[in-house]
């Protein structure tokens, strides 16, 4: 999912500022690079990205030795990723990270476009990297533990949400991962307590819901998973994966099929495919 938001679009125009600046006094050969940064820089104002991405192109082109070019790669990559060309951008912040391999700034950038593009692996090495140079930078812990859960590297993950916990004792985001990875090393219990701590001070959060009933569930406490499911649904009764979750919990109780197939017919309605629910149609 490409997102960029106002304050990212300003990071952007300052980086390219930031080279222009640099370029003050340089041979006057080297003017037409600084035009085509000019350039680019006034199609961004304008949001035509595809002229910004053509400008700073062209001023790599016409030298492509110049070591501010870390800086064009680096924003042409973010263009790419406001156009949608995930693979592109992710080529663009490795030739930015060629110059400058240490870049903090462009080691998160690559890493959240190889998130998009459902490459962890990769985005675990770059996190990793940034962290080997601050290990208290939030960004990379968080999502280095959210992959290392999804690897199994489950002692990684402990710490990385440890760390984030120490630094913001109150973090939403820290609890309900340490919580999601309690229930999958099986301590359900501890799990349980503190998705119910976040559900008493977000009692509108309806993944905390969704979660635990989840847990609850794994303990085969049946009962009390559905009525966490139907919190949550009064909450956001037009999101389909809810319902999917509710027909999950039918299904393990070995009861209860004409509500499974109520609840995968209601998910169908809202936009899931037959293919997306055929394992749990199967089961009915």
């Amino acid at each position: 999912m490409a997102y960029f938001c106002p304050r990212m679009k300003k990071k952007l125009f300052l980086w390219l500022i930031a080279a222009l600046c640099l370029w003050a006094g340089v041979p006057a050969g080297a003017q037409t690079y600084a035009e085509y940064v000019d350039s680019a820089y006034a199609a961004l104002e304008r949001d035509d990205l595809d002229r910004a991405a053509d400008f700073v192109k062209k001023a790599i082109e016409h030298d492509p030795t110049n070591e501010h070019n870390v800086l064009l790669f680096a924003n042409l990559g973010s263009i790419q990723k406001r156009q949608g060309l995930l693979k592109e951008a992710a080529e663009s912040y490795s030739l930015a990270l060629n110059y400058k391999p240490t870049a903090m700034p462009i080691l998160l950038a690559r890493a959240a476009t190889y998130m998009e593009l459902g490459n962890e692996d990769k985005a675990y090495v770059d996190y990793c990297n940034v962290l080997d140079q601050d290990i208290e930078n939030r960004e990379a812990l968080t999502f280095r533990a959210y992959i290392a859960v999804h690897q199994r590297l489950f002692d990684v993950a402990r710490a990385d949400y440890g760390r984030l916990l120490t630094l913001d004792p109150n973090d939403a985001n820290s609890r309900f991962g340490l919580a999601l990875l309690n229930q999958k090393q099986g301590r359900l219990v501890e799990a349980t307590e503190q998705l119910s701590a976040l559900i008493a001070e977000y009692p509108k959060e309806p993944d905390y819901l969704v979660a635990r009933a989840n847990v609850l569930a794994d303990r085969e406490l049946y009962d009390l998973a559905l009525l966490d499911m139907e919190s949550a649904l009064k909450l956001t009764p037009q999101d389909p994966y809810a319902y999917v979750t509710r027909a999950a919990i039918y299904l393990r109780m070995g009861r209860h099929k004409r509500q499974a197939r109520a609840d995968l017919d209601r998910a169908m309605q809202l936009g899931l495919s037959r293919a997306d629910l055929a394992d749990l149609y199967n089961k009915l």
